[in-house]
């Protein structure tokens, strides 16, 4: 839902402030070193093996063709480990915060 993308999520996103400002730093971390936050999120996804799904939105041939270059570079070089360290530090303080999602019913 665009958390961890460059451009970030929409105004409508449910998450709160806090949550949605933890991950504006750490995809500007990314930027800082030359990353790309939404690379490094799936590769992560498609790694842990406590992730069963993934589920990667993508709005044009290009996103699926980047995306598919990450997996494939996964697959042959591994994950950035001191930049994934570093943002698992940077995100911390919000790793357990969620949102409420679908229809609420009484």
């Amino acid at each position: 839902m665009g958390l961890l993308t460059d451009s970030g999520p929409a105004a409508w996103h449910p998450a709160s402030d806090e949550l949605k400002s933890a991950c504006k730093l750490a995809a500007e971390h990314c930027r800082k070193k030359g990353k790309q936050i939404t690379k490094i999120a799936m590769q992560y996804s498609l790694l842990n093996k406590d992730i069963s799904t993934v589920l990667v939105g993508m709005n044009s041939p290009t996103q699926v063709e980047e995306n598919v270059a990450a997996a494939l570079e996964l697959s042959s070089n591994g994950i950035d480990k001191e930049l994934l360290n570093e943002l698992e530090n940077i995100l911390e303080p919000v790793k357990s915060q969620t949102w409420p999602s679908g229809i609420q019913q009484s």
